[in-house]
């Protein structure tokens, strides 16, 4: 299991791949818990416009738009209820090529370091597989959710 970041105040900052707040948002499990503790000031999510583009495109996915259909909330009611948990930055002005099977997803890795996020939290392959970035973990949600609560006892 990865070491607990240190931090001050038990507010760890972290940078959450689109996975995460879709998963958490559709069906709950680890990745919900993350939310709840980015609602509860627990866990700083950070987030960029980019960020948030593409969470817009991936709900739109119709597997996913079915899914909101059956729970009977909106596109934009998930957007908006993930855009108030999260704390806006700049969008990195250097993105690395550290991933090139998905470049997109080095943009995670570019916020996480411009930010000081102290995890990035991800289910996606191509980030796991790195395991850190710049001095950063990059773990799965359960693996987050193990680290946090091991922060809070």
């Amino acid at each position: 299991m990865p070491d607990c970041p240190q931090t001050s105040e038990n507010l760890v900052r972290a940078v959450v791949d689109t996975n995460v707040p879709v998963s958490g948002l559709l069906w709950g499990g680890p990745p919900n818990q993350i939310l709840k503790w980015a609602r509860d000031g627990v866990l700083e999510i950070l987030n960029c416009e980019e960020i948030t583009n593409e969470l817009r495109n991936i709900i739109r996915y119709k597997r996913f738009s079915q899914r909101l259909s059956g729970l009977s909330i909106s596109l934009n009611e998930v957007i908006a209820y993930f855009m108030n948990l999260v704390t806006f930055v700049p969008t990195p002005e250097f993105i690395p090529e550290a991933i090139h099977e998905d470049l997109f997803d080095n943009i995670f890795l570019a916020l996480a370091s411009e930010s000081k996020a102290h995890l990035i939290i991800s289910g996606d392959k191509h980030l796991l597989d790195l395991e850190a970035y710049d001095d950063i973990q990059i773990v799965t949600p359960s693996e987050a959710c193990r680290i946090i609560e091991a922060l809070l006892e």
